[in-house]
């Protein structure tokens, strides 16, 4: 598969929230900068979402019509959507973080 780079990479406001909450001593915000420095890379550097698997959650929230799934490390998932923006073109924003289970919860996955 080509590299794409993208020019930019954007976070939901969600998102950003949350990270301040955090702290910068969290792992989280670490894990999203280096996501963040990946998808600069490569934007389609995530797993690819069939349109018909997009959870009405990502479509209602965030008006998502494509999505790509990151693995973080410890089981952590995070959901990016492509979107174009009038001066440089197609970039990511990263919508969000959640374990295994609320991503599983999210698209209707059955856990064991």
């Amino acid at each position: 598969m080509a590299r794409r780079p993208s020019p930019a990479v954007f976070l939901s406001k969600e998102l950003e929230d949350f990270l301040k909450e955090l702290g910068p001593n969290h792992k989280f915000p670490k894990w999203v900068e280096d996501m963040k420095s990946v998808l600069k890379e490569n934007m389609l550097a995530g797993e690819c979402i069939r349109k018909r698997q997009i959870p009405r959650h990502y479509v209602m929230r965030y008006g998502a019509n494509n999505l790509y799934r990151y693995d973080h490390p410890e089981g952590y998932r995070s959901c990016y959507t492509l979107t174009e923006h009038n001066d440089m073109g197609v970039c990511p924003t990263i919508l969000d973080i959640k374990t295994h289970d609320e991503y599983d919860k999210i698209f209707g996955y059955r856990t064991r």
